[in-house]
């Protein structure tokens, strides 16, 4: 085979047959391929927890742990990774269902000939190569989902001034209680989301109802309660925010099952939306309204306080409790600016 130099890869090999491995080892550097080379398999699946690699070469007959049981552990924190098992005869070859199970998208007999080897490591980086782009397009997808969240929040707020900048200031506190708790990247990045438009779903609640500055009826009542379920339908159309829309779906549950829209209680309720609740109440509670005054971080607090186990979840209410009241000056001039 013409020695034509492919695309890079970071190639991690499984092998206790060290000759075998250290062959293949020094044909793929020649195709220009880093490659990482292991006879113990606990040791490169620590290796691979800790470092991303494109391309998994594996041997199936490994003892004492056969190669299909490593690719399962591989499997359970790296779904991407394009995996090669070997064998070294194809009678010993894996079945189809454990190829199909597993997610192995190649398998090479050992021989002498590593012609069809690098074929299947060049179709293994386009294979990367696409998953990459589509990676790449939804990014952009959700860029431009946000995007047109933020023009609907601006909709609701040339309704609803109160609204946008409420929006903003859950969305603040948030943030710093998510800080205090430790989340994952992730779930700060979804609550994030999750807490500036919590409350797009305003936008289909009537102006005559959204902007009544006296006592609402229990009809009105019943209409703002939608306001939730309106919201995650918005960003329920896309599966970039399949993780986000129960947060808003949720955040007006109550831990005693007397919230809206489902009455969902304790554990039901997701615990981002929890985290969110606290937040958004705190904030509706400090903040001038035109059917009320604003009150203060002490009251609010208390209110929390006296609504813990209830309404609210009662260790991530006395989180928040100790949260404000520690910083309550910082958090306090945040708010006026924000």
């Amino acid at each position: 085979m013409e020695e034509e130099k492919i695309a890079n890869a970071k190639i991690i090999i499984i092998d206790d047959d060290v000759n075998m491995m250290e062959m293949l080892s020094v044909i793929l550097k020649k195709y220009g391929h880093s490659v990482y080379t292991y006879t113990e398999p606990v040791s490169a699946i620590e290796e691979m927890k800790a470092n991303k690699y494109d391309i998994l070469i594996v041997n199936y007959l490994m003892t004492p742990v056969k190669g299909d049981k490593i690719v399962e552990l591989v499997r359970e924190f790296d779904k991407e990774i394009y995996i090669i098992l070997m064998s070294v005869h194809k009678d010993l070859a894996p079945s189809i269902d454990v190829m199909r199970k597993l997610d192995i998208q190649s398998y090479f007999e050992k021989s002498n000939r590593f012609d069809q080897l690098i074929l299947m490591i060049q179709s293994g980086i386009k294979y990367i190569e696409q998953l990459n782009k589509i990676k790449n397009m939804d990014k952009k997808l959700e860029h431009y989902l946000v995007d047109f969240a933020q023009i609907l929040i601006k909709v609701v707020g040339a309704k609803d001034h109160f609204t946008e900048e409420h929006s903003k200031r859950v969305a603040m506190l948030c943030s710093i209680f998510a800080k205090k708790l430790n989340l994952s990247s992730k779930d700060f990045s979804d609550l994030q989301i999750a807490a500036t438009f919590h409350d797009i779903g305003k936008i289909g609640i009537p102006d005559s109802i959204l902007l009544n500055q006296g006592k609402l009826t229990d009809e009105e009542y019943n209409t703002i309660k939608l306001h939730p379920v309106i919201a995650a339908n918005i960003f329920s159309v896309s599966d970039i925010y399949k993780d986000i829309y129960p947060i808003i779906y949720s955040h007006h549950e109550r831990i005693d099952g007397k919230g809206y829209p489902e009455g969902i209680k304790g554990n039901q309720i997701p615990y981002l939306a929890k985290i969110l609740t606290i937040c958004d109440c705190f904030d509706a509670i400090i903040s001038k309204r035109p059917y009320k005054e604003e009150s203060s971080i002490e009251f609010a607090l208390s209110e929390i306080r006296k609504n813990s186990g209830t309404q609210f979840d009662t260790e991530l209410a006395n989180s928040f409790i100790e949260l404000i009241s520690n910083n309550k000056e910082e958090i306090e001039n945040f708010l006026n600016n924000c």
